[in-house]
């Protein structure tokens, strides 16, 4: 779009170089824009003027229906500064009215704004002027998800878009490539907000409404159930195990089945507790064992002893 937009304005100072002076060859002053302006070029001031602030005058181009008594017009503004940003609009409407009077800005030769979905037939570079995909970004800092929603869209598999930024979070260097009919994460990729897998409101940083798949899954901890084989751990009785399953439905400190279906588990946690538990049993067992072992050696004695009787 901007580039044909530029080809028009050649093609008008081109036009102009050929052909002869407006009036005494200066534009002349109009302090309303909105107003219906007959077709030339003008000096404007105040009223109408474009979003650029950084001076009060405008240059205007207008083109303007050949009926007076419709205000259909094209206009083409900027402002009198020298680094100038281009602003155009068209009220069509079949009065005099001054409506539709807002300005869109085309581009300008620093930042630009621009109001609506953008289409462009061809490569988009960022940062680079040799674009070899269909985006191409090469930016100190990119941000995701930070004011609105970003989404990206694509008719089908075969698309083309590269990411390669530097971020400056611990100084690492982070590269996402994505090519022709699959995705091809060279390293990690760092997104602002949260990220959804089959769903459209993740309510945490990854959320995945499916199965996932992996050869390994690594959850960090903040402690971890060993306290269980310290002299100092008060292990509860099995009378009082039996007692709080009788009572409760489920092992003390586990949740029951009826958390669970609402709210989950928690990886970690959970593994955490169950270990708890394993040790807990541990615990019990070698309790058993050795209380049977003093039995047997009580049984065996008790024999003994009725040998002897029986002798005598």
């Amino acid at each position: 779009m901007k580039k044909k937009i530029i080809t028009f304005i050649s093609m008008l100072i081109m036009s102009t170089g050929f052909s002869q002076i407006i009036g005494d060859g200066y534009a002349p002053v109009v302090n309303d824009l909105s107003t219906p302006l007959k077709s030339g070029v003008y000096s404007a001031l105040l009223a109408g003027a474009t979003p650029d602030l950084s001076r009060d005058w405008n240059h205007l181009f207008v083109i303007r229906h050949s009926n007076s008594l419709y205000n259909y017009q094209l206009q083409l503004a900027s402002s009198y500064t020298e680094n100038d940003r281009l602003f155009f609009r068209k009220m069509a409407y079949e009065d005099l009215s001054p409506r539709n009077t807002q300005w869109f800005e085309v581009a300008t030769r620093g930042s630009n704004t621009f109001t609506g979905n953008q289409i462009v037939n061809g490569n988009i570079g960022i940062g680079t002027t040799t674009p070899s995909a269909f985006l191409e970004i090469y930016s100190p800092n990119i941000e995701i998800g930070k004011n609105d929603t970003q989404k990206w869209s694509s008719r089908n598999a075969e698309y083309n878009l590269k990411l390669q930024t530097i971020w400056n979070e611990n100084g690492i260097n982070q590269e996402l490539i994505q090519r022709y009919n699959g995705v091809d994460y060279t390293s990690l990729a760092f997104f602002a907000g949260n990220v959804g897998i089959g769903i459209s409101t993740p309510d945490s940083k990854l959320a995945v409404n499916g199965t996932i798949h992996a050869k390994e899954v690594k959850v960090d901890m903040s402690g971890w159930p060993d306290y269980v084989f310290k002299k100092e751990y008060n292990l509860p009785t099995l009378k009082e195990v039996e007692d709080h399953i009788k009572e409760k439905g489920h092992l003390e400190n586990i949740p029951s089945q009826e958390e669970v279906l609402k709210n989950g588990i928690n990886l970690g946690e959970m593994n955490a507790k169950l270990l708890q538990k394993i040790e807990e049993l541990t615990l019990y067992m070698i309790e058993i064992k050795k209380e049977n072992a003093t039995m047997k050696k009580e049984n065996v004695e008790m024999k003994n002893r009725l040998t002897k009787l029986e002798k005598k």
